[in-house]
């Protein structure tokens, strides 16, 4: 219990999140990318990707870490609940690696080679993906 208290307080410290109650908006890296010329918005766009990249990475390792210390407690005295713990993790990574693949598939659908506007069509899509995916994150981490 001491633990999930700790994860939740540090993940109110590393996420940076609008007021609004919509999924998608909670995390708003790419709010301001809509002015500017096509380069601008390109590189805004760019930039914001990496913001959700680094959040994703950070969300997911603290997900991880704390199944890992959930395996490792119950290791000793409950091994069926231990069991739920690794059935839970192997879950979690199998997902991941699965939405790491429809993530490029859905960008590759954008990338329709030259074009100023590609970059902004295949940053939207990917931003689309992490906002869903960090709010189903949030979801696990609420329901725990």
């Amino acid at each position: 219990m001491k633990l999930k208290l700790i994860l939740l307080v540090l993940f109110q410290n590393i996420l940076m999140f609008s007021q609004t109650e919509q999924p998608n908006e909670k995390y708003n890296f790419d709010k301001d990318c809509g002015d500017g010329d096509q380069q601008t918005v390109n590189i805004c766009l760019s930039n914001a990707v990496t913001k959700f990249s680094k959040l994703m990475e950070k969300k997911y390792n603290c997900i991880v870490e704390y199944l890992d210390s959930q395996i490792k407690y119950y290791s000793k005295d409950n091994p069926e609940i231990q069991a739920e713990y690794i059935k839970m993790k192997a879950s979690l990574v199998s997902s991941q690696a699965t939405w790491k693949k429809l993530k490029e598939q859905n960008s590759d659908f954008y990338d329709r080679g030259s074009g100023t506007e590609t970059p902004m069509l295949i940053c939207q899509s990917i931003i689309k993906d992490y906002k869903d995916r960090l709010a189903w994150l949030d979801n696990l981490i609420e329901e725990e």
